[in-house]
């Protein structure tokens, strides 16, 4: 089986189809990324996941979720929503820990439940200041930059369901290595 993409383009004098070969980030299986991404992101578990984890209540309440979950084990509702996503409280090194469970979360979105709206957003935040992107490693960029170009090929409808089209080319273009 060959995969391709296609065009079909009509013209006056009759139509032409033309193939070319998929890349190698849009044949990927779904949870490959994830697979890779904890082989690029493998680091030791850090001590704490917030600058000031006591800061206040609700941060002690983040960095208790951060301390008893672990890529493989984070769920959608412990990474939270909105403002209050755990993500939004973690200092770099917590942010890039976790970063293959915020790559599973979007693999395992659905049209109900999903992090694309919150992890476009932690992957965009500041544009080039984005300091998780220049905290990054250049194989670690290059992940995140295909894992995205992948989720955008292949998942067309949920991101487009969860708006976030603006938000999946400016991340695009942010990480391109």
């Amino acid at each position: 089986m060959l995969n391709c993409l296609y065009s079909l383009t009509m013209g006056s004098s009759g139509c032409s189809l033309s193939l070319a070969p998929l890349s190698p980030a849009v044949t990927r299986k779904k949870m490959d990324y994830f697979v890779e991404a904890k082989k690029v992101f493998n680091m030791s578990r850090p001590k704490v996941f917030m600058d000031n984890p006591k800061h206040c209540e609700e941060c002690e309440e983040v960095e208790a979720k951060a301390q008893k979950s672990n890529p493989d084990s984070l769920t959608l509702k412990e990474a939270g929503y909105g403002w209050a996503t755990l993500h939004n409280f973690m200092n770099d090194t917590g942010f890039l820990y976790y970063f293959p469970a915020f790559i599973r979360l979007c693999i395992e979105s659905d049209m109900e439940n999903g992090y694309l709206d919150s992890f476009f957003f932690a992957v965009t935040h500041k544009g080039e200041n984005n300091t998780r992107l220049k905290a990054c490693t250049y194989e670690q960029r290059k992940l995140v930059h295909n894992f995205m170009v992948w989720y955008k090929n292949t998942h067309p409808d949920l991101v487009e369901q969860w708006l976030v089209e603006d938000d999946v080319e400016q991340a695009i273009k942010l990480w391109g290595v």
